[in-house]
């Protein structure tokens, strides 16, 4: 057995795949495992705990809420659904015929004879209050039995941490959370005990779109309450370039709740290039839903509320929703309802059209008005103070003033010599710190602003992404490789549909020679892309100068990322 420390290991030997624990957490799944595994756990990354007695009550949904529509928004949502099976009915399979299109009224009268197939009582059970001491975890929040009345948290939403006004929504519950959800895959998934986590390194794979106060949380939470013997953080992105085995891509993730793009070169994502759209699969599956009761949907009593029909709409979604044209008419779907002691029900129903219209909401978001409005495009915000870190944002910006300063003070002197009677008269004109301040503001990179951008389209949104690359080459290479990950990517189809709409919009001056769109590269899983990359890089030779260790972390604190992120802090 190797008893080396982490210390020891880097000056003498290489990382043990076996002693790297990569974790990987989601707005929906966790996907945590040793980097020597062929596959992650997954598991639902959510908590349940007992409500105390008369005290506060907060459930987070499996599946992203939908709203109560307007009169308008709701004809909008209608117009726009009836456009897009206009546009299944013209568009042709790849045999040249046209494609006949189905309607609501099709799918409405062939389930309307459809009677449930009872079977036997189901075995599954609740979860109780007494069945747990203190807490239960994953998969088994969906049996919380909701007359215990527990607290459900999923410590991620929209691809960030879940910060909100409830109870358990401050960021030190969240981080106790996680240390629990986290602390109990390791111990019972992983079967490593606690006290050898000193032994063990920890690959934290984040967002593209960062904050960095919850980074230096997340490193303390690893380092400290966890006690790993090191850690790195890696961005989802650049992770998914070393699972996909390329050098430069443009990237995106299609998550549960967000979808990301960004253009990767080199192991780096470039800040510019960010964009994060705040939906993702959760709404494709409430418009799924959406879709099918308006198409006579015989399972009435379906709640999407219901954290056990909300998993059932979601299998169905992945199941059989697809992008591919050539799959024309109703399609047979079937599916059970299992509830804990209530007898199984089993339906064999037909859809139609519905299967691909849930999915084409990608190219016309205006239809995820359902799930909320806002939903605008966002980018990496400019960065903040930090009290512990001298050289953070405020000091930067602080130094570049004086120093603009004093260029313009020896700008003035040098003028002076030359031409004193002009110098006078212009500096009257104009105050010292307007000047400054008007310079640094004009002086001021567009990529260092947050993009609070439109509802865009995944197209758009790759469009607007590469268009904010700082060379016409990096343009056309990025427009050469598009990297689909995420369990949103798994649509069959997506990827044709998706070079299609692209086609028609790339630039003529940048269009490259082949445009190549990868879903599943090494076929594999598209949501492990991100897992896979970081297993990849935590041992590589050149990951050894990233590892962060629990004394420098106590010594040195959040300067050690500005000196060791393998990504722009």
């Amino acid at each position: 057995m190797n008893t080396s420390t982490p210390q020891e290991q880097s000056q003498s030997e290489p990382i043990q795949a076996q002693t790297c624990i990569i974790i990987h957490p989601g707005s929906k799944n966790l996907r945590i495992g040793r980097a020597s595994d062929v596959n992650p756990h997954t598991i639902l990354h959510a908590i349940a705990r007992p409500r105390r007695p008369k005290g506060p009550l907060h459930r987070d949904p499996v599946l992203i809420p939908t709203v109560v529509l307007s009169k308008e928004n709701k004809l909008q949502v209608d117009e726009t659904y009836q456009s897009m099976r206009g546009t299944l009915q013209s568009c042709l399979r790849s045999d040249g015929t046209p494609r006949p299109a189905t309607s609501a009224q099709q799918v409405a009268l062939a389930n309307k004879q459809c009677i449930p197939i009872q079977g036997s009582v189901s075995k599954l059970q609740y979860v109780t209050k007494s069945d747990v001491d203190d807490y239960i975890i994953g998969d088994q929040v969906l049996y919380a039995h909701s007359a215990d009345q527990f607290n459900v948290h999923f410590p991620f939403r929209h691809g960030d941490l879940n910060i909100h006004a409830g109870v358990g929504g401050s960021l030190s519950s969240i981080l106790a959370d996680l240390e629990t959800i986290w602390g109990h895959c390791i111990t019972n998934l992983l079967e490593i005990p606690k006290t050898e986590l000193k032994h063990y390194r920890a690959v934290l794979v984040i967002p593209d779109i960062y904050n960095r106060l919850f980074l230096k949380e997340l490193v303390g939470l690893l380092l400290i309450q966890l006690g790993f013997g090191g850690c790195f953080l890696v961005q989802d992105h650049v992770a998914a370039t070393f699972g996909a085995g390329l050098g430069a891509a443009c990237v995106i993730d299609l998550g549960d709740q967000k979808t990301s793009v960004s253009c990767v070169e080199d192991a780096l994502s470039q800040r510019a290039t960010r964009i994060r759209l705040d939906y993702g699969g959760s709404d494709i599956t409430q418009a799924f839903y959406y879709l099918i009761q308006r198409a006579g949907f015989p399972y009435k009593e379906c709640q999407p509320q219901h954290p056990l029909d909300g998993a059932l709409l979601t299998r169905i979604k992945e199941g059989y929703c697809h992008l591919n044209l050539d799959f024309c008419g109703l399609r047979d779907v079937n599916f059970v309802v299992e509830r804990p002691g209530v007898p199984t029900l089993r339906y064999h129903i037909k859809i139609g059209d519905e299967l691909l219209l849930a999915p084409l909401g990608l190219f016309n978001t205006e239809v995820f008005a359902l799930t909320g409005q806002d939903k605008r495009g966002q980018g990496q915000a400019n960065a903040s103070g930090d009290p512990e870190d001298p050289h953070d944002a405020n000091y930067l910006r602080e130094t570049s003033r004086r120093a603009h300063k004093e260029a313009l003070e020896n700008q003035s002197a040098s003028a002076a010599s030359m031409d004193p009677i002009d110098n006078s008269t212009n500096a009257g004109g104009q105050g010292e710190e307007d000047l400054v301040v008007d310079s640094l503001a004009a002086d001021a990179a567009p990529d260092d602003q947050p993009q609070q951008q439109l509802l865009y389209s995944l197209d758009q949104a790759i469009l607007h992404s590469i268009e904010r690359c700082s060379s016409d080459e990096m343009k056309r290479r990025m427009y050469s490789c598009i990297l689909l990950v995420g369990g949103g990517a798994k649509f069959e189809g997506l990827s044709t549909w998706l070079h299609n709409r692209l086609l028609l919009q790339i630039p003529f001056q940048f269009r490259p020679e082949q445009t190549e769109i990868i879903v599943g590269p090494k076929e594999m899983d598209p949501s492990m892309v991100a897992w896979k990359g970081a297993a990849i890089m935590s041992c590589l030779e050149s990951a050894q100068e990233l590892w962060i260790r629990p004394t420098e972390w106590r010594k040195i604190g959040v300067r050690l990322l500005r000196e060791r992120a393998p990504f722009y802090w």
